[in-house]
């Protein structure tokens, strides 16, 4: 049986005429010869010139496109354009699928069409004529990896390419994708050679060749170069607390903070470990110091938050000043960061050869972690991983810790909502009356565990008496003691505290912070799992309780039977007699009851028929978690004229923020008592308040968009009455009575830029003399209304503006667009002083400028 032969590369070779042989041989040639220069990775740009060269002398062309594809951004990029419309076409990007160009990418096929203009699928490109034309689109494709897209034109009536041309044409553009495809393996190759794979800094071996050229540019120029170097304090002891997954993340993040401050020309390097480089070409010592200082000054605004604060030691030198060539001022620039090290860290030394220091190594035995030490910090570590009761770790740490450290106390807290509470202790507080008091809990920021919760770092305290921070246990006598506190921090969260205490001063070193802090990076991870365990379980006690509120909820059918439902399933599950539900006003922005249960007529009046300021509104809904609040909080905060008996202590639940529905839950007990709220009903309460946020959501989108429908058949009706006008000024005149009417305001005007172009006058108006009325200046216009969106001015917005000196009530404004970009405006002003324009109002009064400006078109 014989074989298949393959298809010829021109099927029509066979037919040619005479001489057509040797042309197709010359055309073997000379792509030959590009395939040769794309595999001897000539640059880009050249390998891009000699393919469009070649191929026009073997297909003539009026004009050639290449495109590069961006996967990311579903793009053709433009890398070169031979047309006399070049400018346009290489600014502007091609989506995918868009015009014959991303047809033919999307589906990776070639296209031939002589009659390019006339053909369904043309786009053509902004700012160019839509000239007859005949193209030839081919998606470049190498490796089964899209590179981009070659197109061919000819332009005119009878213009057009024949088969042969169409099948050469798609060889060049193996040629061309190859082309891209090397570009990019380069550029790829030379990235990774130059950068830093964890930051996607410049590594080490770049910044050695950078700083080369730089100082020589420098000396060349008689020009300066500063240099950078900075180190993170402690890092070691970061990686050995935290792990180095942590260490990575602060790696990372400092990268991504220096990167974002330095100038356009700086070079941001990582030469290893923890330490960093920037080069700073022309530039000095002193603006180094001034891009250190804010590198600092951002870290302490902005912490890093993966391991407590994060803190630099930075170094600062200059070329040719302190050295001529690269390796000594790189020595300059380490000898001055070393130097900041040694005197304390966390500061900037410029390099100055007459104070060099060096920080103290320290080799004794009390700098090594003893073997003992380390067999029991695994063992605890074994013991609370088995642990999954929140009280119990804090038995097993005060418990264990006694082998490690000496102390005369031990307190374990938990951090939560603001508050830190003892979960175990051990020792005695000294109580004046004998008896074994618990140490009480505290405010985050108050006392010594207070302070340690609200920075996340270690406080290690020689004398208590002496410190700040101390605050005196109430009933307890002041006495001589040391006190050493470590957090106990889960990722960027503190989640407990570790507190010792010894009876006399100094009575804990260096040694003890470190062990304690390794102790609670293990004990760290066991608490969060023991809670995160705890809350699993409290999840199970209050499915029942949940499904039961959705149950209810399913069955309404509106927005204000939802809220309704809510609040009366809400105070039956947590056993109260009164619950309200607080929500966002879309007009007003102040916070109103939309629904509530149990509030008598009398004392209700002012807790749920009076508004909440919305500056007071704002700081309930904005929290994120449950709390309480007291009858004399409420007074303070939003209720100082309620009549007495009115206001009762209260538990409060934000709706959850992520559901475009801000408010919240209030439960109240009859009888006042604010200690029926326990951390279970507050919970359950929070989990309720998230159900309700959801079912409000999916009804306020059903809501959005029935008005949307609404919006959408008033704009038919505009226009549908705009299509029968009779002239230009009959549009206008229609569309300020038709915006009056839906917009319910009693006047409406369209005002437009006068021919002399420095002021807008009054062109139709509604509910007024027409043609009567002020002229506004064009710049006080464009100040108070520089958006396409509609927008919305007040009186006070309009004060100082000449003709407008007398507004008393709010007016919408939406631009027009008219031809020859001219300005104009179509102005509805309110009913009275306290009217409101909503978003459903500013949407329709958005659209009847559209239907004017397209009817408006038309003359």
């Amino acid at each position: 049986m014989a074989l298949p032969q393959p298809a010829p590369i021109f099927p029509n070779a066979d037919r040619d005429p005479p001489g057509r042989s040797a042309a197709l041989v010359e055309s073997y040639r000379r792509l030959a010869e590009v395939f040769h220069h794309v595999l001897s990775e000539q640059s880009l740009d050249s390998l891009l010139d000699r393919i469009a060269d070649t191929l026009d002398e073997l297909v003539p062309y009026d004009a050639l496109h290449i495109y590069e594809a961006d996967e990311n951004d579903r793009s053709l990029v433009p890398v070169l354009a031979r047309s006399e419309w070049a400018e346009e076409i290489l600014s502007n990007n091609v989506p995918f699928g868009e015009g014959i160009t991303g047809w033919a990418v999307a589906r990776r096929q070639s296209v031939l069409s002589n009659r390019a203009h006339l053909d369904p699928r043309v786009a053509f490109v902004p700012g160019t004529p839509p000239d007859p034309e005949a193209l030839i689109s081919v998606p470049l494709v190498a490796r089964g990896s899209l590179k981009g897209a070659l197109n061919i034109y000819r332009i005119g009536e009878a213009a057009q390419f024949d088969s042969d041309e169409f099948e050469l044409a798609k060889w060049f553009g193996d040629a061309a994708a190859l082309a891209l495809d090397n570009a990019q393996v380069r550029a790829q190759l030379e990235f990774q050679a130059q950068t830093d794979s964890l930051t996607g800094l410049y590594n080490h071996r770049y910044f050695h060749e950078r700083l080369r050229a730089e100082l020589t540019r420098a000396n060349r120029a008689r020009d300066s170069v500063a240099l950078i170097m900075f180190d993170i304090d402690e890092f070691k002891r970061v990686n050995d607390i935290c792990g180095h997954a942590v260490g990575d993340q602060i790696l990372i993040a400092l990268s991504e903070t220096a990167r974002a401050i330095v100038r356009a020309s700086d070079v941001v390097c990582r030469l290893g470990g923890e330490e960093f480089a920037v080069i700073m070409p022309s530039c000095d010592a002193a603006s180094a110091m001034g891009l250190a200082r804010r590198l600092m000054h951002r870290l302490e605004r902005r912490p890093i938050d993966a391991a407590g604060e994060v803190t630099l030691s930075i170094g600062v030198a200059q070329g040719p000043d302190h050295a001529m060539n690269p390796r000594e001022l790189v020595v300059c620039a380490e000898s001055a960061m070393m130097t900041a090290k040694a005197r304390g860290k966390n500061q900037v030394v410029v390099f100055d050869a007459t104070s060099v220091e060096r920080p103290q190594v320290l080799r004794d035995a009390s700098d090594i972690r003893s073997i003992a030490h380390l067999k029991m910090l695994q063992s605890l570590a074994g013991r609370l991983s088995r642990l999954n009761d929140v009280r119990e770790i804090g038995e097993a740490i005060v418990s264990e810790l006694r082998m490690l450290i000496d102390y005369h106390t031990c307190r374990v807290y938990a951090v939560e909502v603001g508050e830190v509470r003892p979960i175990a202790y051990r020792g005695d507080l000294g109580a004046l009356d004998g008896s074994d008091m618990a140490p009480p809990a505290v405010k985050v920021g108050q006392g010594i565990a207070g302070h340690v919760a609200a920075t996340g770092r270690s406080l290690l305290v020689p004398d208590a008496l002496s410190c700040e921070h101390t605050m005196q246990i109430p009933g307890t006598a002041p006495i001589d003691e040391s006190i050493l506190a470590v957090p106990l921090r889960y990722g960027s969260r503190v989640i407990g505290i570790v507190l010792l205490s010894k009876l006399g001063l100094d009575q804990f070193d260096g040694d003890d912070v470190r062990l304690l802090e390794v102790l609670a990076g293990q004990a760290s991870v066991a608490l969060e799992n023991a809670r995160l365990y705890e809350a699993v379980r409290r999840e199970a006690e209050n499915a029942k309780a949940w499904l039961e509120f959705a149950d209810a909820i399913s069955q309404a059918d509106s927005f204000e039977e939802i809220a309704s439902k809510a609040v009366g399933v809400v105070a039956r599950l947590l056993d109260v007699e009164q619950c309200s539900l607080w929500l966002e006003h879309q007009e007003t922005s102040d916070f109103r009851c939309a629904a509530q249960v149990g509030y008598p007529d009398l004392e209700g009046g002012p807790v749920t028929v009076n508004p909440v300021d919305t500056s007071a509104a704002l700081e309930i809904a904005s929290r994120r978690r449950s709390f309480l609040m007291s009858a004399r909080e409420l007074r303070q905060g939003f209720w100082p004229h309620a009549p007495d008996g009115a206001l009762r202590a209260c538990a409060i639940a934000p709706l959850s923020p992520g559901f475009g529905v801000r408010g919240w839950l209030t439960v109240r007990d009859a009888g006042d008592d604010i200690k029926h709220f326990t951390d279970e009903r507050l919970r359950l309460l929070e989990g309720l308040a998230y159900r309700a946020s959801v079912a409000l959501e999916k009804a306020s989108l059903h809501r959005h968009q029935r008005e949307t429908a609404e919006v959408a058949s008033a704009l038919l009706e505009c226009a549908r009455e705009l299509a029968t006008a009779g002239g230009q000024q009959d549009v206008l005149e229609r569309v300020t009575a038709m915006a009056s009417r839906m917009l319910s305001g009693p006047r409406s005007y369209v005002i437009v830029e006068s021919e002399s172009g420095d002021v807008i006058e009054i062109v139709a108006a509604h509910g007024a003399n027409a043609g009567i009325g002020p002229a506004f200046p064009i710049a006080e216009v464009l100040r108070l209304v520089d958006s396409s969106e509609p927008v919305v001015l007040r009186p006070e917005d309009m004060r100082g503006v000449p003709g407008a000196e007398d507004a008393s009530v709010p007016v919408a404004v939406a631009r027009l667009a008219l031809s020859g970009s001219r300005l104009g405006y179509l102005v509805v002003a309110a009913a009275d002083a306290e009217h409101v324009f909503g978003d459903r109002k500013l949407k329709l009064l958005a659209g009847i400028a559209d239907q004017a400006t397209l009817a408006l078109s038309r003359y």
